[in-house]
């Protein structure tokens, strides 16, 4: 039995598969949403740096995101703002790349008062600040934001 072996075709081939497999790697990654979600722990009132306690004032009646880095740890503090009908519990929050920036979003969840705080003080598992914060808020039973 001859059997001819075609050097061309297989070199095509070969090309046609790494490129196909090239495509199911790549491709999802570019038009894929790269989003992570940022574990992080509730800090108890007593055990909030006083650093962060001294800047609430300035904070406290804004409704806002912000991060902070104190002993090497990262902290996220969100505040209800001046709406004093409810308390602010934290949902989740994510981590997400935009033209080269690193985006945090936080999903804030008004609630009744006597359920949530008017902030929440949450230690991060992050290394370093994100370039932007955004604040997300909805009330709690609703999923229609502010």
């Amino acid at each position: 039995m001859n059997v001819k072996f075609n050097m061309k075709g297989m070199i095509y081939g070969i090309f046609l598969i790494i490129f196909i497999l090239a495509g199911f790697i790549i491709l999802p990654k570019m038009f894929g949403e790269d989003i992570k979600a940022v574990d992080y722990v509730i800090v108890q009132r007593d055990s909030i740096p006083d650093k962060i306690l001294d800047m609430m004032d300035d904070y406290i009646d804004q409704e806002r995101a912000l991060a902070t880095i104190i002993d090497g740890k990262v902290y996220v503090i969100v505040t209800r703002g001046q709406n004093e009908e409810y308390g602010i519990d934290v949902e989740k929050i994510n981590l997400e790349d935009k033209d080269g920036k690193q985006v945090m979003t936080v999903e804030a969840v008004y609630k009744e008062k006597e359920d949530a705080y008017p902030f929440v003080v949450l230690e991060t598992n992050m290394d370093s600040l994100p370039d932007k914060i955004e604040l997300n808020q909805k009330f709690a039973g609703q999923n229609k934001s502010k």
